[in-house]
């Protein structure tokens, strides 16, 4: 027999978009489906993991990361090393964090069923997944982290869809998991990192404040903040309360970038003056951007609405990530505030700062370039109001 790839395709975005939008529902259905592992990992792991490969090398190698005229690329090889190192890691990482909630189900109450945890392992990653494709818009990119943190999400909802854990057992389940699977991911960057010498920015430090007992059957504590290595924790609570939000809650529709367009500042503090507006809209996102001249200095100011993957900006928080880098040439920033993911970064060098702000379902980012100032990029934030943005826009 014969399948017709349209009819693969439309299969493909229908799961992926169910599991996004209705994913209580779309759960219950995975839970009585076959247990094809071939199938799963051909027709749905392996097309998601190489869309996201092929975005991020259309993005970085044709595109690049580019402001005011200024563009930086990477050569085509480096480009397509990375993007088949991605496929690869990519399907063996999702595979092998199955065969760890696999393991790990009897420590929680859980039954083991290798079928059940390949299906709950792969179809929680399409959040992270189709992220990847925000590569190819540099604006929205700021977001590609927050897809990792809802596939967090699908992953706790499903669990006891898929391997029937106990409600008390979920978020230890959940925690552990995520530690094990942070221990594999060092592991594996040292085994990418040997290979292709090259090693990703996303530094986390040593292994400090993960200690692995004796005992396989020790259950971490379910409340309070878990220490991450390199500095931050997770608030098992918050990410506790804004998964069963998720569990709860609807899906929001997208803004219209439009609207977004005509929140843009006309003018910002410092003397910068507004020569030009842009908006648009992808995977279920809308941004509006604005540039700024005063003199020689530029600001490129973003405001991004992220429609349906707003609540996972409550999960970026719960992860409370902080991370410090300072050198003689500047430093890069990211800490939680208020509830709100904060980056900001001073390159002395190139003349260039940036200040950004995950909120409550929107996001604002300056970049600064020819010596604005890091007090000049976050006045741009600051002016563009991001509390009034995520009452009107916002979860």
């Amino acid at each position: 027999m014969t399948i017709e790839p349209g009819a693969a395709a439309a299969g493909l975005v229908d799961r992926a978009k169910n599991i996004l939008l209705t994913p209580q529902a779309e759960w219950d259905r995975i839970a009585g489906e076959p247990a094809d592992t071939n199938k799963l990992y051909t027709g749905y792991v392996l097309p998601l993991v190489a869309l996201a490969a092929i975005c991020g090398f259309i993005g970085m190698t044709f595109i690049g990361a580019s402001a005011f005229g200024v563009s930086v690329r990477i050569p085509m090889m480096a480009g397509l090393v990375s993007a088949i190192m991605q496929v690869v890691m990519g399907v063996v990482g999702i595979y092998v964090m199955a065969l760890i909630i696999n393991a790990l189900a009897p420590n929680f109450g859980s039954q083991q069923d290798v079928g059940q945890a390949h299906k709950l392992s792969a179809y929680s990653a399409t959040a992270g997944l189709l992220a990847g494709v925000l590569a190819l818009l540099p604006p929205l990119s700021m977001l590609s982290i927050l897809g990792g943190i809802y596939s967090l999400v699908l992953l706790y909802i499903g669990m006891p869809r898929l391997m029937k854990t106990p409600e008390d057992k979920r978020i230890g389940y959940l925690i552990t998991v995520i530690v094990v699977s942070i221990v594999l991911w060092f592991a594996l960057a040292f085994v990418l990192g040997s290979v292709t010498r090259f090693v990703p920015g996303a530094a986390m430090g040593g292994a400090g404040g993960f200690t692995i007992g004796q005992s396989q059957r020790t259950q971490p504590e379910v409340s309070g903040q878990v220490t991450l290595p390199g500095g931050g924790s997770v608030d098992l609570d918050a990410m506790r309360r804004q998964a069963e939000a998720m569990q709860n809650g609807a899906a929001m529709a997208s803004a219209d970038p439009g609207a977004l367009q005509q929140r843009l500042p006309q003018a910002l503090p410092g003397g910068f003056t507004l020569t030009s507006t842009s908006s648009g809209s992808a995977m279920g996102t809308a941004q509006a951007t604005a540039e700024y001249n005063s003199g020689g200095a530029r600001i490129e100011l973003t405001i991004v609405h992220m429609g349906a993957m707003g609540a996972m900006a409550g999960m970026a928080a719960g992860m409370n990530v902080q991370q410090n880098r300072q050198d003689a040439n500047g430093y890069e920033r990211t800490q939680t505030v208020n509830g709100r993911v904060v980056t900001e970064s001073v390159d002395n060098a190139s003349r260039t700062a940036h200040y950004g702000i995950v909120g409550r379902g929107v996001a604002v980012n300056a970049d600064g370039s020819g010596g604005a100032t890091i007090e000049q990029v976050r006045a741009a934030v600051e002016a563009a109001g991001l509390e009034r943005l995520e009452r009107e826009f916002g979860g």
